[in-house]
């Protein structure tokens, strides 16, 4: 039989699992506002990214046709269809609506989140980035800067 050995034991204590635990929840809440932010801007990826093709989209149709082309609203609330410039999101998913304002020679593509910002979740302010014929992407509406 074997002997047992009184104050000798090999487990955790409850007051050590508590103390554990404390500081996994510490760590989580000071971690988990900056994985929102970190979120927020991998989305607006797909704006700049989108934007850079539109730019691209412009300046062809502009070598072939002397002009730049406008869009009408495609993406996340107007839907994916054809149009003149060749602007397709395939699949047809966005955070984004996507319209180009052209007149001749200078065009101003916009990608805007919507006021259902799917950005910054609990943020009320519209995500809104636009570029131009000089390549300028600018952030007219940063909803991760307004809402932190």
């Amino acid at each position: 039989m074997a002997k047992r050995i009184i104050g000798s034991s090999r487990a955790f204590s409850l007051i050590e699992l508590m103390v554990v635990i404390a500081i996994i929840g510490l760590l989580s809440a000071l971690a988990i506002p900056k994985f929102r932010i970190f979120q927020a801007k991998a989305r607006q990826s797909e704006a700049k990214s989108n934007l850079s093709y539109i730019y691209a989209l412009e300046e062809s149709y502009f070598g072939d046709q002397d002009k730049y082309a406008a869009l009408q609203n495609q993406g996340k609330d107007f839907g994916c269809g054809a149009n003149e410039l060749g602007f397709v999101l395939n699949p047809c998913k966005a955070r984004y609506n996507y319209s180009v304002e052209a007149n001749g020679t200078t065009f101003t593509a916009k990608a805007d989140s919507g006021q259902n910002n799917a950005i910054m979740p609990g943020c009320d302010k519209a995500d809104v980035w636009t570029i131009n014929e000089q390549k300028q992407l600018v952030a007219v509406s940063d909803s991760v800067t307004l809402c932190q």
